[in-house]
């Protein structure tokens, strides 16, 4: 495993406790001993090298225009044409991509965004395809391959982990 690669998943490890309010931080702060020199790579964070905020908002507004124009993710948004969604996932990816912890601070952190995926029934072709459109969403902001490598990761085990949320239980 290259360092980036090693990096991105540590970044997730570490960004995933630290949602969990376990303490390491995502800029480096309060590191476990093992993550602390795995982060401290040289690059700038996500959040930095996609324009911070405004990036991030630009990024998700983008991947927004194209899901709910797709037949197939447009049925798992209880209210696609709220303009809540786009905010929301800036929010989550600010802070999970190195920025503020403003989706905790807002919204409450992973376990809400676990919850907000309970039982949408979410199947591998509408997590790969919103893979595909984030992706996409990507090329149309502007953001470099660089970026799109180190992101890719992210993407990849959080709609993993967004689909495992979203399996429909019955109820006993």
């Amino acid at each position: 495993m290259e360092r980036s690669d090693v990096a991105a998943h540590a970044g997730i490890v570490v960004a995933h406790r630290w949602s969990a309010g376990v303490g390491p931080s995502a800029r480096g702060r309060d590191l476990h001993p093992e993550a602390a020199g795995i982060l401290s790579v040289p690059d700038p964070s996500l959040y930095e090298s996609a324009g911070g905020g405004p990036g991030i908002r630009a990024l998700t507004d983008a991947f927004y225009v194209r899901a709910f124009a797709d037949p197939l993710l447009r049925p798992l948004f209880h209210d696609p044409d709220a303009p809540h969604h786009a905010e929301r996932l800036a929010w989550w990816f600010t802070e999970l991509l190195g920025g503020p912890p403003v989706h905790t601070e807002q919204r409450g952190g992973l376990e809400v965004m676990r919850s907000s995926h309970t039982g949408l029934g979410i199947s591998e072709e509408a997590r790969a395809r919103w893979v595909e459109l984030m992706v996409a969403a990507t090329h149309d902001v502007g953001l470099d391959d660089r970026f799109r490598e180190r992101f890719q990761h992210y993407l990849e085990m959080g709609s993993n982990l967004a689909m495992r949320a979203s399996e429909r239980r019955e109820r006993p």
